[in-house]
């Protein structure tokens, strides 16, 4: 629901703008307003769920997005369709932050961090198909149709969870205070240090890929000189090189390698290093004014380990969180969705070229790195008696 609420939406902006806009640029605000009901949803809805449970919350966001998908088709004007976009992304908010909660609930160490990358590619893939989506329906229909694709999409999917996605937080586990894990679930002691690291890691790295992301159309289009197709295509191509590393990555934790087994930690590890390795190629790439195939190349190295990155190291914050599910996949989405938001400014107030992508994106890469490795050591380390 998020990504589709998103990006299937944006080819019509420009019928949308002419339709109810007020004044140039108008319309966006809609785009905001998405964004922000989602960072309010996540907050809200995870600690609530912590108490009511999880499927009678999703069922609910589920039906409130149908609702509201439904009410923009008719919205009379932009003032309505602004406020229904803040229902409507409120309402989408309950997948993201109430599908990991529902994965830790059962799931942890190895199979949480396999589900958590599949949750990630799929987050970063169908962005890539949503704007062909809604390109489609305007090929056939006006604007407004868009939201109607969207409601009956809700639909489908509050029928499926009605049916296949039982409760996982049972009555006696709701409340206050984290309930304690079963004995021999892969789960590990809880600690905020390396719960805020693993928080740190997934942020860092969504604030890479959101510099890549708010650079692209200037430096394809306006630097490289791509046509807006051109532009689309590369993105696309980018898009889905994520979400097959992320799939693939799914195939490979747990595998018995030379290097050893690659747990969700050295997952994480690896991830991070093949960040900062790509972050490094795209700066070399900018700095010697390579052409548009070697820069293209050199963002696939550092997108690639993007979502088995953000994967691994949420199912290890989730483990490892002193707070309930709910509360801590809250507080991993609405970090992620700060730094995501901060990108934006950072890269247009550092110039007009593809130096202030690269910046960002190294600097964010080194700061995951180094936050891995120091969550690493903190794994390695014996836990001191007295934090049991």
């Amino acid at each position: 629901m998020p990504p589709l609420g998103t990006a299937a939406y944006l080819p019509a902006l420009p019928q949308a703008e002419a339709e109810v806009g007020t004044y140039i640029g108008s319309i966006q605000l809609t785009l905001t307003a998405f964004i922000i009901g989602m960072a309010l949803g996540q907050l809200a809805l995870g600690p609530l769920s912590d108490r009511l449970g999880r499927r009678p919350l999703l069922l609910a966001g589920i039906i409130a997005f149908v609702a509201a998908s439904a009410g923009l088709a008719f919205a009379p004007t932009l003032e309505v369709m602004i406020a229904l976009r803040v229902v409507q992304g409120f309402a989408a908010a309950s997948g993201m932050v109430l599908g990991r909660a529902i994965v830790s609930d059962v799931a942890s160490g190895e199979q949480a961090a396999k589900t958590m990358s599949i949750i990630m590619a799929a987050g970063v893939v169908v962005p890539a198909l949503a704007p062909l989506l809604g390109a489609g329906v305007l090929a056939f229909a006006q604007w407004r149709t868009i939201f109607l694709v969207l409601a009956g999409l809700g639909a489908l999917v509050g029928v499926w969870v009605l049916l296949r996605v039982p409760e996982t937080l049972p009555r006696e586990a709701r409340g206050a205070g984290r309930p304690a894990r079963p004995a021999g679930n892969g789960a590990v002691q809880s600690s905020l240090p390396r719960f805020i690291l693993f928080v740190l890691i997934v942020a860092l790295s969504f604030l890479s890929m959101y510099a890549y992301v708010s650079a692209a159309p200037l430096v394809f289009q306006q630097v490289h000189g791509f046509s807006p197709t051109g532009y689309a295509v590369a993105g696309a191509v980018l898009s889905f090189v994520m979400g097959g590393v992320g799939f693939l990555g799914t195939r490979i934790l747990g595998r018995s390698t030379r290097f050893g087994v690659i747990t969700p930690m050295r997952a994480v590890t690896l991830g991070a290093g093949m960040l900062f390795v790509g972050a490094a190629l795209v700066a070399l790439a900018v700095m010697l004014g390579a052409a548009a195939g070697w820069l293209i190349a050199a963002l696939a190295v550092a997108v690639a380990p993007i979502p088995i990155l953000q994967g691994s190291a949420s199912a290890l914050a989730m483990d490892v969180s002193p707070f309930k599910a709910g509360a801590s996949s809250a507080i991993i989405g609405a970090t992620m969705s700060a730094f995501g938001a901060a990108a934006p400014p950072i890269v247009g107030m550092l110039g007009a070229d593809a130096r202030p992508m690269a910046a960002v994106m190294g600097g964010a890469a080194v700061l995951a790195l180094v936050a891995a490795l120091v969550a690493g050591r903190r794994a390695s380390a014996p836990v001191d008696a007295a934090a049991r």
